[in-house]
């Protein structure tokens, strides 16, 4: 990780490296001025690299050209010029008791301004933060834009959080103001709200109030309308509290919003990110994939947490900036409602994680084993020249035989029954997407682009695109493609086989950590590269491939270090009915790992015990097994036989004996969020899973302790 040294400034928030950085330019004069008089007086003309504060303002570190030199704009910039030029475009749509309902930009921004002016009402502190929680809708957004308006500090918290996690977040980000989406989330801030002295107000905003409040709580828990009335209703009787007046006085080099993360290793850190952040990242997103060569034409699936930073940078910001129209799904998008979603909505831009097309997998996999001979010989055919047509078709290459008809009969009629068939752009992130679930949807001429990046990044650092690598080569479907324009990549302390921590800087890079002066110290260097404490390796062409994580890194007992994420991914390709893996082996002789099968879970999300996924079950069937539940299956000999054999192949693909998994145990249940195993973002709790499953680790050495 990054140290920084000759710390001569480590009482001030704010870094100040010794050097400046020659190929640098900023934004403004007057915002290294401000920066300067609110930290020390005494670096003047030093370049702003951190801060740990987000009243603080950074300096905008500008390209000579390209991309990176664009001016910086601020989101209530963007956002008053597009409600004014193309006002009158569909914005959010949300369901109401089954019928669309809609408003255009010009009343999104109306909408956003009443909400600030609401808040300015209630006397908030300027610069406070807004926590919001609740699934995607178009309060939401109007939350999030409102706040950044009125220059507070809007702060996205997971549902999934309970009462302590949401006091953590609302104290380490000094909220004065939550809002809610119903009463169930109410509660958890009722429960904890005399541990928040700063907390004033919270605004339920999909939900009735709750007749029982406590009487020292009645007159700060307001509804979504009786907030906006007071918006209405207020009078600006200073300059500072006239909402243009704030919306023109936020710099590009101001916090617009705190992440948070997702807290793998412990309490989440708040990651501070910028107006130009959010706005240049959006913006090279979209110039990337050409999303504002037609501004009203495109639409958008909103599902995902809007408390995530991928989620806002598209579903908030570049949505507003290129005037996407936004559709929220409900919130059992992904208990299976989702695809309901797409094929009435057919969006022409699709995101989502992993999981999401490993479901859609699963389903086509389903229906595909249950066609006649004839339908299951054609779509063979069509997927056997699907792979390299729709290389060609990207590259602008000559198609193979067959392609056209293909096209017709069996690509556009799958596209059409999952709700993909006008989407130009079909992007997943958040955790790694297995190369062979990619492949496979390639075959049935749909690109998923494949993105890394992280909270620090303002969502993505790199992006893969299909004319830059030849997507027959299995290795490079693992690729997440090139750097953004605009941003600078280095693996730093590369091994033998140039694999070395991906360190990166740019105008996508994060602000600092607020209020956390060593994790920001450690995260970025004098050179302002953040150090992501991902390990990886650049190929000739400049595609980046993900091969561990430092903080994940098993060191065995003789002393070899091993990345256990591509392990755990070839594992589950070769076992289609497991749902997790989690490799083991630190400080011992060999590896091991912990599986779990794939459980039916209710329209709630919840595991229902003892049930096999249905697409899990036809996997097991077609191995010859009568096994129909977890119980039965965990002892069936011939599933054990298809571990014993599908661990073996995966073992083939080594790179040394170390890193072959000798040993395995399948566990009761699932890894999940609600049993805490997983981060809202899906990624494993190593520490938590091994304190959890201590005794079934232990006995995969017991002879090794012999």
């Amino acid at each position: 990780m990054a140290q920084n040294k000759n710390n001569n400034n480590q009482q001030y928030l704010t870094r100040y490296p010794l050097e400046s950085i020659g190929e640098s330019l900023y934004s403004t004069k007057e915002g290294i001025q401000q920066v300067i008089q609110k930290s020390d007086p005494n670096v003047k003309g030093k370049n702003v690299i951190w801060t740990t504060d987000y009243t603080h303002e950074l300096p905008v570190v500008m390209k000579k050209d390209g991309l990176g030199s664009t001016p910086p704009k601020t989101i209530p910039q963007i956002f008053k010029q597009n409600a004014e030029q193309f006002g009158n475009l569909k914005a959010l749509s949300v369901k109401i008791k089954g019928q669309w309902q809609s408003i255009n930009y010009r009343e999104y921004y109306e909408q956003a301004q009443t909400f600030a002016k609401g808040l300015i009402s209630l006397g908030i502190q300027k610069q406070r933060a807004v926590n919001i929680i609740g699934f995607n809708h178009p309060c939401w957004n109007v939350a999030f834009m409102g706040s950044i308006f009125g220059q507070y500090m809007p702060v996205g918290v997971y549902t999934t959080n309970g009462p302590e996690a949401c006091q953590y977040v609302a104290e380490n980000s000094d909220a004065e103001v939550i809002v809610v989406e119903n009463r169930t989330h109410l509660a958890k801030y009722l429960q904890v709200w005399d541990q928040l002295p700063l907390l004033k107000y919270v605004i339920v905003y999909n939900d009735i109030l709750p007749s029982d409040l406590p009487v020292e709580r009645k007159g700060q828990v307001l509804d979504w309308n009786q907030l906006l009335e007071k918006g209405r209703m207020f009078r600006a009787t200073t300059q500072e509290d006239n909402i243009e007046y704030r919306q023109e006085n936020v710099t590009p080099g101001q916090c617009c919003t705190l992440v948070y993360t997702s807290g793998t290793t412990g309490n989440p850190k708040g990651v501070m990110l910028s107006h130009d952040n959010y706005t240049w990242t959006a913006q090279a997103i979209i110039n990337q994939y050409d999303l504002s060569s037609s501004k009203g034409n495109h639409r958008l699936v909103s599902f995902l947490p809007l408390s995530h930073v991928v989620a806002q940078v598209l579903d908030i910001v570049g949505s507003m900036i290129s005037c996407i129209h936004v559709y929220f799904a409900d919130s059992t998008a992904l208990q299976g409602s989702l695809v309901n979603y797409l094929q009435e909505i057919r969006p022409t831009v699709f995101f989502s994680v992993p999981r999401v097309w490993e479901k859609i997998q699963e389903k086509m996999l389903a229906l595909a084993s249950s066609n006649g001979i004839v339908k299951q010989k054609i779509g063979n055919w069509a997927k056997s020249i699907g792979v390299q047509g729709t290389q060609a078709e990207f590259k602008g290459e000559k198609l193979p035989t067959g392609f056209g008809i293909a096209k017709k009969i069996v690509y556009d009629n799958i596209k059409k029954a999952i709700g993909l068939d006008q989407a130009k752009y079909v992007i997943v992130g958040a955790a790694p997407l297995s190369p062979s679930i990619r492949q496979y949807f390639l075959s049935l001429n749909i690109y998923i682009i494949n993105g890394y990046g992280m909270s620090e990044s303002s969502g993505p650092q790199q992006l893969s695109n299909p004319v830059d690598f030849e997507v027959l080569d299995e290795e490079a479907a693992k690729s997440c493609g090139k750097n953004i324009e605009g941003t600078d990549i280095l693996i730093a302390n590369p091994d033998i086989h140039g694999e070395g921590e991906i360190c990166f800087k740019g105008r996508n890079r994060f602000m600092g950590y607020y209020k956390n002066e060593k994790a920001t110290m450690e995260t970025i260097d004098e050179q302002g590269y953040l150090h992501s404490g991902d390990l990886g390796k650049l190929d000739k062409n400049g595609n980046l491939y993900i091969t561990g994580r430092l903080k994940e890194l098993i060191i065995t007992a003789g002393g070899e270090n091993v990345a256990p994420v591509l392990i755990e991914d070839e594992i589950k390709d070769q076992l289609k009915f497991i749902s997790n893996v989690m490799v083991v082996g630190d400080q011992k002789k060999y590896l091991a790992c912990l599986l779990t099968f794939k459980h039916e879970l209710s329209p709630e999300g919840q595991l229902i015990p003892n049930k096999i996924l249905p697409e899990a079950l036809n996997h097991i069937k077609a191995l010859g097994s009568s096994a129909s539940t977890i119980d039965q299956a965990k002892q069936c000999p011939i599933i054990r036989k298809a571990i014993e054999e599908g661990i073996a192949k995966a073992n083939e693909r080594a790179i040394s004996k170390a890193q072959r998994v000798q040993k395995w145990v399948l566990i009761d249940g699932d890894f999940t969020v609600d049993g805490g195993h997983l981060t809202p973002t899906m990624k494993l709790k190593r520490k938590v899973v091994t304190q959890m499953y201590t005794p079934q680790i232990e006995s995969m050495y017991i002879e090794a302790k012999l």
